[in-house]
C-alpha cells in the first residue's frame, strides 16, 4: 500500500484531521489523482471533501483535480440515467419487469447521488422468456450492436444469433450511437457452466418493488445485493476496482442496515458457492472501511497467503502488464492432453460461440472466415507476450512461475 492509498482510506473514513494530505508532495498528487479514479472513488472523496468543508485542508490544485472527476461522473452518469428512464418506460409499456443491477441499482437508491458512483455501463436483468422482446424493445430505443460494424443495409436479410452464448451470462453489448451509452442485458448473474450456482428464479422471489422516476423496476434484495457485489468484486475483478468496490458494500450495509438478514446472507452464499468470495470481501470491508458487519460473519474464516494475495490485487499499480490470459489459462492446464484441447478449444470454439462472439449468422458461410480471423488473434496474442517479456523483465519471471491471479481465482470458489 502507498502512502497515497492510506490517505484516500482515511478520507473515505472522515478522518481528515489524520489524513495527512496536507503534506502530499506535488510529485505525488497526479499519482493520488489516478489511484483515485482507478479505485472510483474520486467523486466520493470530492463529496466528502466538499461536505466536511474540509477544502482547507487539501492542496487547491487537488480539489480542483477531485471537482473535475466529480463533474465528470455527474454528466456521464446523467446521461446514463437518462437512457435507463427511457428504456425502463418502454419495458413498462409492454409489461416486462426488469432489475436493476450494480451501478444502476448503487448510484439512485443506495448512494442516493448518481454523481457519486462511477458507472461505465447500464446493467439490468430480465427474465429469459423476456430477453428476445426487452432486445427487440432496446433496438427500438436506439441501440445497436457494441461490436457490429456493419450498416442497416449489409445487415438487412440476415438472421443473426440473439442467444446468450453459454460463455456469457449477459446478452451481447448494446450501445446507443448517441450518448455511447452502453447496456449488458442479462438473464443471469453468472455464465452457464460457472463454478457458482445462482438460480435466477429466486433472485426474482425476493427481489423488492422500487420506483424509478414514475416507472416501475425492481432491485435485489439486501440479501442477494450483498453477495453479489462480494461476488463481483472478488471472482470477476479479481480486486481490481479495489476501494471503489469495498466501498459499495460499505454503503450498501450502512443503508439497508439492519434489514439485512446476516444468517440468510451466509446460507444463499453458501447455496451460490460464493462463501470465500463473501467472506474475503466482507473482511476488507470492515478492516479498511471499518463496515458494519457482525464478527460472527467471520467464525470460519481465516487469514492465509491468499488474503495477503488478495489484498496486494487491490492496491496493486498498472506498472507491470498483466500476462496474458489465455497464457494463465493454458499454464495452468495439466497434462499435455489438457493443453492441446485448451489450444484447440480457444482457436476453434463452438458455432454458437462464434455467432455470438462475431455477431454472425450460426449458418452463416461467412463465419469460417471469423475463424482465420480468430486465429490471426491468437498470433496476435503471442506477439503481445513477447514483446511483453522484451521491455519488462519481471514478465519473464512471472512467465516461468505462473501467474498468483489464477492460484487466488481458483482459491475463491473452492468451498
Amino acid at each position: 500500500m502507498f502512502p497515497e492509498h492510506k490517505i484516500q482510506l482515511a478520507l473515505l473514513n472522515d478522518r481528515f484531521e489524520i489524513s495527512g494530505i496536507e503534506n502530499l508532495a506535488p510529485e505525488n498528487r497526479d499519482f493520488f489523482i489516478a489511484e483515485a479514479s482507478r479505485h472510483r472513488i474520486a467523486p466520493l472523496l470530492y463529496s466528502k471533501v466538499k461536505l466536511t468543508g474540509a477544502e482547507s485542508m487539501l492542496p487547491a490544485d487537488l480539489v480542483r483535480k477531485l471537482r473535475e472527476k466529480y463533474l465528470a461522473a455527474a454528466y456521464r452518469n446523467t446521461q446514463l440515467f437518462q437512457k435507463l428512464n427511457e428504456l425502463v418506460a418502454r419495458f413498462n409499456d409492454n409489461g416486462i419487469p426488469v432489475i436493476l443491477l450494480k451501478g444502476a441499482h448503487l448510484g439512485e437508491f443506495v448512494y442516493r447521488d448518481i454523481s457519486l458512483r462511477p458507472m461505465s455501463d447500464l446493467d439490468i436483468l430480465v427474465r429469459e422468456e423476456h430477453l428476445s422482446e426487452a432486445v427487440r424493445i432496446a433496438f427500438g430505443a436506439g441501440y445497436r450492436f457494441f461490436y457490429d460494424k456493419k450498416n442497416a443495409v449489409e445487415k438487412s436479410g440476415e438472421s443473426y444469433c440473439y442467444d446468450i452464448s453459454e460463455h456469457y451470462k449477459h446478452f451481447q453489448p448494446l450501445i446507443h450511437p448517441e450518448t455511447q451509452c452502453l447496456l449488458e442485458i442479462h438473464c443471469f448473474l453468472s455464465e452457464r457452466g460457472s463454478p457458482f450456482n445462482i438460480p435466477a428464479s429466486e433472485l426474482w422471489k425476493t427481489a423488492k418493488h422500487a420506483n424509478l422516476n414514475g416507472n416501475d423496476v425492481f432491485l435485489l434484495s439486501p440479501e442477494d445485493l450483498v453477495i453479489h457485489l462480494c461476488l463481483h468484486a472478488a471472482y470477476d475483478h479479481l480486486f481490481a476496482f479495489g476501494i471503489g468496490a469495498l466501498y459499495d458494500i460499505v454503503i450498501s450495509v450502512k443503508h439497508y442496515g439492519k434489514i439485512i438478514d446476516w444468517q440468510e446472507v451466509q446460507r444463499r452464499s453458501r447455496q451460490w458457492g460464493a462463501s470465500r468470495c463473501l467472506l474475503l470481501t466482507l473482511y476488507f470491508t470492515k478492516k479498511w472501511l471499518g463496515a458494519d458487519i457482525p464478527d460472527e460473519m467471520f467464525e470460519d474464516f481465516h487469514i492465509d497467503r491468499m488474503v495477503d494475495m488478495a489484498e496486494e490485487r487491490i492496491f496493486v499499480t498498472s506498472e507491470t502488464a498483466p500476462l496474458h490470459p489465455h497464457y494463465v489459462q493454458w499454464r495452468n492446464r495439466k497434462g499435455i492432453g489438457e493443453k492441446i484441447r485448451y489450444i484447440l478449444g480457444v482457436l476453434l470454439p463452438s458455432r454458437e460461440f462464434m455467432a455470438n462472439r462475431y455477431l454472425r449468422p450460426k449458418h452463416s458461410r461467412n463465419l469460417i472466415g471469423s475463424y482465420f480471423f480468430r486465429i490471426i488473434q491468437a498470433f496476435k496474442g503471442i506477439y503481445d507476450i513477447a514483446v511483453s517479456a522484451l521491455n519488462d523483465g519481471h514478465y519473464v519471471s512471472r512467465l516461468k512461475t505462473g501467474d498468483n491471479d489464477f492460484r487466488l481465482r481458483e482459491w475463491l470458489v473452492k468451498s
